[in-house]
């Protein structure tokens, strides 16, 4: 009877999540980007719908994969898949033999990455709290020095910027945006100017900034903040608080407290989790997404009593 219920919990959750019934998901649409490279020609943007093989796989996999399709194009630089690994934008870097399923989700937007890009800068003394120099930097960290093409230009970091321009030479004007940018399943959008979302890399670069000033390797202000933010800063920046004693409980409780019991009976965290996370983004409301479950389960009941 035991596995009957986890058969019927997992059945439930395929029907609301587009899972083959047994928890596994079907496919998986994920887009991957390489911009480490210094000029804009060797960056490359590969949107994939990964199969139930790389799904059940390890991350390497994916890495392959793409290094496949981008060492097609260019071959006068190619990469080295065993260099690189994956880092989910707002989130985490991967391992190289973390599996698909466990650590990555459909819609999400990742990038390809060297193994430098672990490494977090080293401190060599203490500072006051907030402090910067006049480039911007923190006193006490050592920040890798931007690299110079042959013209000795060096690119804009600020946000959504990306010209070159020569440090040593006259101020460069720029436009830009004044807070990083968001990657939500397949949307993007900066955070400081939320109305203007797209669904597109290119139509997203698009974008115009909301700020002028003038390019630098080391934007004051930047330093310490995110470069990309994900899906768990939306939520949590956007989480309702209830002051009122007679509150209603907050549809988190109750999707924490569904979770455990599912988990109880032998269901798959990660599928859970992955289910909740595509309701999420469809809805944009979790009180929606408690109702999905709720009416579902109230179905599964009602006919089991008749």
């Amino acid at each position: 009877f035991g596995s009957r219920r986890v058969q019927v919990a997992e059945c439930l959750l395929f029907r609301a999540g587009r899972v083959g019934c047994g928890g596994q998901p079907l496919s998986m649409k994920v887009t991957l980007k390489y911009e480490e490279a210094e000029e804009k020609s060797a960056h490359m943007t590969l949107r994939l719908t990964l199969p139930q093989k790389y799904i059940n796989g390890p991350t390497k996999n994916v890495v392959k994969l793409f290094v496949d399709h981008y060492n097609k194009k260019h071959e006068d630089a190619p990469l080295d898949a065993d260099s690189l690994h994956i880092k989910i934008a707002g989130g985490d870097h991967l391992e190289a033999d973390a599996v698909v399923r466990d650590d990555m989700a459909n819609g999400d937007e990742c990038f390809v990455l060297g193994e430098a890009a672990r490494r977090p800068a080293k401190r060599v003394a203490a500072s006051a709290p907030g402090m910067t120099s006049p480039s911007g930097t923190v006193p006490g960290t050592v920040s890798k020095p931007p690299v110079k093409d042959d013209q000795g230009r060096v690119r804009c970091k600020r946000f959504g910027c990306q010209k070159m321009f020569d440090p040593e030479g006259e101020p460069t004007e720029c436009i830009h945006h004044k807070a990083p940018p968001i990657f939500h399943e397949t949307a993007k959008w900066w955070s400081c100017c939320p109305d203007r979302k797209a669904y597109d890399w290119e139509e997203f670069m698009r974008i115009p900034g909301c700020e002028t000033g003038f390019c630098s390797a080391n934007p004051e202000g930047q330093v310490g903040q995110k470069r990309f933010l994900g899906g768990c800063d939306v939520r949590a920046s956007s989480a309702p608080v209830r002051l009122d004693e007679d509150a209603p409980k907050d549809p988190r409780v109750k999707l924490n407290d569904l979770r455990k019991g599912i988990v109880a009976l032998g269901v798959d965290s990660a599928l859970f989790d992955r289910v909740l996370n595509k309701l999420a983004a469809e809805t944009e409301d979790l009180d929606a997404v408690v109702e999905k479950f709720r009416a579902r389960f109230q179905s599964l009941v009602t006919s089991v009593t008749k």
